[in-house]
């Protein structure tokens, strides 16, 4: 009797503890000085009228890049906080893999800072509308408008942070954050749709145009409808987002990891499939606004 009503006991202690370093996490992401600097520029771009042909769906690469990759920085910088601390308590209540989930849960701070932007966001795409000749258009509508918004300005908030837990618990170069941040930068470059040689398959990039002032021969500023579905690319980002939360935890090799790995293989197949999804879905092909943007 006595070692069956210890179990619970001891199930409750980890989660008091894991509570116990969620909330001094959160309180570390929430006061760290590039995560205010992002919160700053996604409150400053915020201010005043929004774009006048993309409205406010030009703007999703501010919350991406103020809390998505400042976010992967942020959080690499907390993973050795929290091993430093670790390392100077010697023995403690806490493993690897409940600090792990304690760090995980710090993404609720650039995460509740997206979503106020994206009710901004919402409210600016429909207080200063697109006009005919911008996006969207055709087959895609508000629910395209709104897959996009959360796709590209609220869920990298979840990615950027959580790639940083993954490098960090994987990678012991110092320089690993930054050196991921200018290659995730540069993926992006590749991955936004300009190149058509991998304009279908850009979808399976952690960050992606759906369209924009891509241009014509005739007109470099015609707005282009690509191809793919915001919404099913939500999806897809989702899964990334879960499968590296596991990735992270996966890490700690005192803990039994065999459920982990069958979670992490199932996670990433059903983020193969949502990917296929958003790239099969959607908007069937690439398409030029029949508009011109020299005529709103």
């Amino acid at each position: 009797m006595t070692a069956v009503a210890a179990a619970p006991l001891s199930v409750a202690r980890r989660r008091s503890v894991l509570a116990q370093l969620a909330r001094k996490e959160i309180h570390r992401y929430g006061t760290h000085p590039l995560f205010l600097l992002g919160v700053a520029m996604v409150i400053a771009t915020s201010i005043g009228r929004a774009d006048r042909v993309l409205s406010s769906l030009g703007n999703v690469i501010v919350p991406a890049a103020a809390l998505g990759v400042m976010g992967l920085l942020v959080m690499a910088s907390l993973v050795r906080g929290s091993d430093r601390a670790a390392a100077a308590a010697g023995v403690t209540a806490a493993g690897e893999r409940t600090r792990t989930l304690a760090l995980a849960s710090a993404v609720v701070v650039p995460l509740s800072v997206s979503l106020g932007w994206l009710a901004w966001a919402v409210w600016a795409y429909h207080r200063w509308p697109t006009p005919p000749s911008s996006l969207p258009f055709g087959p895609a509508g508000d629910a395209w408008a709104y897959g996009l918004l959360i796709a590209l300005g609220v869920l990298p908030a979840l990615g950027g942070p959580l790639l940083g837990l993954v490098l960090g618990r994987w990678v012991r170069f110092r320089g690993a954050a930054p050196t991921a941040a200018v290659l995730l930068v540069m993926l992006t470059v590749v991955m936004q749709g300009l190149f058509e040689p991998v304009r279908t398959v850009r979808v399976f990039a952690p960050w992606t145009y759906f369209g924009g002032p891509y241009g014509t021969v005739d007109e470099p500023n015609r707005i282009l409808l690509f191809s793919g579905s915001p919404q099913w690319y939500c999806g897809y980002l989702a899964a990334l987002c879960v499968l590296g939360v596991v990735v992270a935890v996966l890490h700690d090799r005192e803990a039994p990891r065999r459920r982990l790995v069958v979670t992490a293989v199932v996670v990433l197949v059903a983020a193969l499939v949502l990917g296929t999804l958003a790239m099969t879905r959607g908007v069937p092909e690439t398409m030029v606004n029949p508009l011109s943007t020299a005529q709103p």
